[in-house]
């Protein structure tokens, strides 16, 4: 038996950092994917990628963590996978990929959700969306080192073509929101940083609003299980108790669940103007309140606003590089692009990578 499965990236709209506070997320899929082949193998593994990269190994053999980074990816789901089966087959897996990496748009849990996805048909493993995305989680904690939330993972499994989702990472409450933007586009400026999430501050920020929540708690003898659920009036009582940086994370949290909230709310009225007005709004409070913005992410978002054909932008995903998300009109495309490629070539001597991102469907499986 052969299986192909194809796991989207994802782009995010609005609600940035918010999936592992609990809040909102506004993401739907994109339209380029990792492409997985899998069968069989009764000797050994194989896992071959179109970059030139491949792993052999048995697949039964004790877990060892890999120098090789990618490699602790295939790793970590074989490691899951066998908590709920413990003999797996050994299989051949070739993949092919039109999703940039280290570029903010999931390509990193696009892999594993494949991967969970194609090796659990192999092994006559049922596992349905939610036990998926918990155990891509797990793979990303534990093996990768990497505290991220579950938006991604959500959004590549439960993705429907045209359209965005708004979800509660709480308690996972979906509402499917209608993304025909007419003749406006969605336009990623990749600035070609790649970025390792585990190594950057990522995980510092994750920290950070764990010890902000729980300062907030005890100063207004509160049980809030996230920084979500925190008022504004409960931050300012613990201002005094927290340390500047996590005031300010608390504070960004707190806006960008309301930015992702109203923004599906303009989004469903098609009032996209005063959507682009809170994707800027966004990208200020990622850069000045939750610093995890780069000189080169700010200066592609500083760029647009001074071209009358982009109605928002801002920095997508974790932050230190990685996309720019730009809500431009179609017939300017070309002429924005080619303008904001030479200037960024100018000032940082690296080339701009364009991508306009169709949203997609979430992961797909075929058998033959």
């Amino acid at each position: 038996m052969k299986i192909k499965v194809t796991s989207p990236g994802r782009v995010n709209l609005i609600g940035e950092h918010t999936d592992y506070n609990g809040g909102y997320v506004l993401p739907c899929a994109l339209n380029l994917s990792i492409n997985m082949c899998f069968e069989i193998n009764n000797k050994e593994s194989h896992v071959k990628t179109d970059l030139g990269y491949s792993m052999t190994f048995n697949i039964n053999a004790p877990y060892k963590k890999s120098s090789i980074h990618w490699e602790n990816y295939v790793f970590g789901v074989i490691e899951e996978l066998k908590k709920i089966k413990s003999d797996l087959n050994n299989f051949s897996c070739n993949i092919k990929s039109t999703l940039p990496s280290g570029s903010g748009i999931s390509s990193s849990s696009a892999l594993v959700c494949g991967l969970i996805k194609g090796l659990s048909i192999l092994n006559n493993i049922n596992l349905n969306n939610s036990k998926i995305i918990n155990l891509s989680r797990n793979v990303e904690h534990y093996y990768i080192g990497l505290l991220g939330g579950i938006m991604d993972q959500y959004t590549i499994l439960n993705a429907r073509e045209n359209k965005a989702i708004l979800l509660n990472c709480n308690d996972l409450k979906t509402k499917y929101i209608d993304i025909e933007f007419g003749d406006l586009e969605i336009l990623l400026l990749d600035t070609n940083i790649k970025h390792n999430l585990a190594s950057t501050e990522y995980n510092t920020r994750v920290k950070e609003c764990k010890q902000a929540l729980k300062t907030i708690n005890r100063v207004n003898n509160k049980k809030h299980e996230n920084l979500s659920m925190v008022s504004l009036e409960e931050i300012n009582d613990a201002k005094n108790d927290l340390s500047i940086n996590q005031f300010k994370r608390a504070v960004f949290v707190y806006n960008e669940n309301g930015r992702a909230i109203k923004s599906a709310e303009l989004i469903e009225k098609n009032d996209l103007s005063e959507f682009g007005k809170l994707m800027y709004q966004s990208h200020e409070g990622l850069k000045n309140n939750y610093e995890v913005s780069c000189n080169e992410l700010d200066f592609l978002v500083n760029q647009t606003k001074k071209i009358d054909g982009v109605i928002g932008a801002r920095m997508m995903g974790g932050g230190f590089g990685g996309c720019t998300v730009n809500l431009i009109k179609s017939n300017e495309i070309p002429d924005v692009v080619s303008k904001i490629k030479e200037s960024y070539k100018s000032n940082f001597g690296i080339n701009l990578k364009a991508i306009i991102a169709k949203p997609g469907s979430g992961i797909k499986v075929f058998r033959n």
